[in-house]
């Protein structure tokens, strides 16, 4: 079942995903990590960061939140980015996530105090709970905005890259800013809750997870289904059974952890009988590229 997409639908399991992600991600932010006094990371930080040098020089705006209006700016060539560079479905479902987001951290009332006594278990569970959220968002085939953006695009072009590991680098220079020019005890629980909010992300993003699959079947045709399926090349091997005898085909693909579990279902609907393994976590060389689901 789909609501919109690229021609006109989205599916509706991508929409439950950015619901139950923006939903998740906002209450760890506004019940656990904000009432810690923690800084924001990404761009919203660096929104924080300009804002603070706005004010330091003496560049006021009366009753206007400058932060937000910085953090527009900002996510403007980023949407025009994800537009051009990472799709038109990946541009629509950022723009329902990001409308998500607001509505969620806006709606959800942020305690006056900590819920929790200690600071450091705020800091693990914000950012354990935040990062499932993320995750959950970049599984739907969207995302935030803001640096969430940044970390797509660089894991679709480098191999090497991905969504946590992009996230770490940005928040180290916010955070580093935040050390050097304000509180260096917070900015210190900010960026152990930001390592935590990463590790969880790349965990949960299966995109980031590359596996190998062999296939073995004697039907054929099973090229196209990969291609079809999952947009994989795949190498076919012709092999002897040698319990029967038979000829039978060996196809071996490299992919995603939740491109597998797609294709394994496909495979096995084609042909009861195939003969699936799969091994996750490979290193991978060569012409391998990520996809955006």
């Amino acid at each position: 079942m789909k609501i919109f997409s690229k021609d006109g639908y989205l599916p509706v399991k991508s929409i439950g995903l950015m619901f139950v992600g923006s939903l998740i991600y906002s209450l760890a932010m506004n019940i656990l990590i904000i009432p810690c006094g923690m800084y924001s990371g990404g761009v919203l930080g660096i929104a924080q960061l300009i804002n603070a040098l706005l004010e330091y020089l003496g560049i006021t705006f009366s009753g206007v939140n400058m932060e937000g209006i910085i953090y527009l700016m900002i996510n403007i060539p980023l949407l025009i980015l994800a537009y051009k560079s990472l799709g038109r479905p990946f541009f629509f479902k950022t723009i329902v996530c990001t409308v998500f987001y607001t509505i969620f951290l806006a709606v959800i009332p942020v305690p006056e105090k900590m819920v929790l006594d200690d600071t450091v278990i705020c800091c693990v569970a914000g950012g354990l709970i935040s990062g499932i959220g993320i995750g959950f968002t970049l599984l739907s085939g969207g995302c935030g905005g803001g640096e969430e953006i940044i970390c797509v695009y660089l894991t679709k072009k480098y191999r090497n890259f991905s969504v946590g590991k992009v996230t770490v680098i940005i928040n180290i220079f916010v955070y580093g800013c935040c050390a050097i020019f304000f509180n260096l005890t917070v900015a210190v629980y900010s960026i152990l809750c930001s390592v935590i909010s990463s590790i969880a992300v790349d965990k949960i993003h299966f995109q980031n997870i590359t596996a190998d699959m062999f296939i073995v079947t004697k039907k054929s045709g099973v090229e196209k289904l990969i291609f079809d399926t999952v947009n994989r090349g795949a190498t076919r091997v012709d092999a002897t059974g040698t319990y029967t005898g038979d000829d039978t085909n060996i196809y071996l693909v490299v992919l995603s952890k939740n491109e597998a579990a797609t294709l394994k279902k496909e495979i096995h609907a084609f042909d009861p009988d195939a003969f699936v393994f799969i091994h996750e976590d490979v290193d991978v060389s060569g012409n391998f590229q990520k996809h955006l689901h």
